[in-house]
């Protein structure tokens, strides 16, 4: 697990770090898409494979109208979409977050989720997270708050009774719309909890990943069909930050700032270092950035975080041969 020699001369041996993980990101699935009630399933795949299917006929090119027109003849498209969105705004109402056990969740509760999602009735949001609380807290997660939850449901429940009665339009009609991805993520907040905090927009951002690229549930035409995810500004978790840090990866931006943070894990090589996540966040984005596909690159760098690295799983890892192991860096 020794570390690999340092030569910032050698751009190229950074970039196929970032190469790696962009194709890393490329194999694997969103864990949210792994995790969906059966009945979603079957919506989530029919989309996929008209996308491919329309950009192959168009070599590239999608005409947005008609795929939306396909879209529309496939059954509960829209409540796989209203689902996504729940998830996501469920993020904020628990405080103790646990993606994963949010996905399982949802989807053992989904006869009672589902009545929500087809019918947003603020009378039925007390017993939605009731039901999702306790739940929650079965999996041993403690020190939850019911009130935190419903105002997350009746954040979700507003936002869409807003699209559907005052817009006219569902989320299948209204998302491929936006050519904009900072416009989409700022039109996103009327169904999230009212408040300015960086778990909102981690939760929004999740949303935006999930729809705006064609490797996940490409709906975001609008956006996808000017590249306007390439300009996707990542979220940068503690596990994306992780592999970003520890692989070397942002020494392909050879700036400033890529210096002093390497400088601080090279001194501190014998007894370790932390690096907290808003001190290098910047840096983490832009090293997506550099990959040109940033959804990508922080689904890769996910998963490589969360499965491998935050268990030192070096030897097994698919950044094994071109990472620089700095192993004794922590991140928090």
């Amino acid at each position: 697990m020794s570390s690999l020699e340092i030569d910032l001369r050698r751009k190229d041996r950074y970039e196929d770090i970032i190469r790696s993980i962009n194709e890393y990101g490329s194999s694997v699935k969103e864990l949210v898409f792994e995790n969906l009630p059966d009945e979603l399933m079957v919506p989530y795949q029919r989309i996929r494979e008209l996308y491919i299917q329309e950009t192959t006929r168009g070599k590239g090119r999608i005409d947005v109208n008609f795929l939306i027109q396909l879209y529309m003849n496939v059954p509960k498209t829209e409540e796989l979409l209203r689902y996504l969105l729940l998830v996501t705004v469920l993020f904020t109402g628990f405080r103790n977050l646990r993606n994963e056990v949010i996905y399982r969740v949802i989807r053992r509760n989904y006869d009672t989720v589902g009545r929500l999602i087809s019918s947003p009735d603020y009378s039925l949001i007390n017993d939605v997270s009731m039901k999702l609380l306790n739940d929650y807290e079965g999996e041993g997660i403690k020190g939850e708050d019911i009130q935190e939850v419903s105002n997350a449901v009746h954040s979700f429940v507003y936002g869409l009774r807003k699209l559907i009665k005052a817009y006219g339009t569902t989320l299948l009609r209204w998302i491929p719309k936006f050519r904009d991805i900072n416009d989409f993520e700022k039109s996103l907040q009327m169904f999230y909890p009212p408040r300015t905090n960086e778990r909102r927009k981690r939760a929004i951002r999740t949303f935006i990943r999930w729809v705006s690229h064609e490797t996940n549930l490409p709906v975001a035409l609008g956006i996808i069909s000017r590249g306007g995810h390439r300009r996707y500004t990542m979220i940068a978790d503690v596990y994306s930050t992780m592999v970003t840090i520890r692989s070397g990866a942002f020494l392909a931006l050879n700036n400033d700032h890529s210096m002093k943070i390497l400088n601080k894990i090279l001194v501190n090589k014998d007894g370790g270092v932390t690096v907290k996540v808003d001190e290098v966040k910047g840096l983490v984005r832009a090293t997506g950035r550099l990959s040109n596909d940033p959804i990508t690159y922080e689904r890769g760098a996910f998963r490589i975080g969360h499965e491998y690295c935050s268990r030192l799983k070096c030897g097994e890892c698919p950044l094994n041969k071109v990472c620089m192991k700095f192993t004794w860096v922590n991140v928090k």
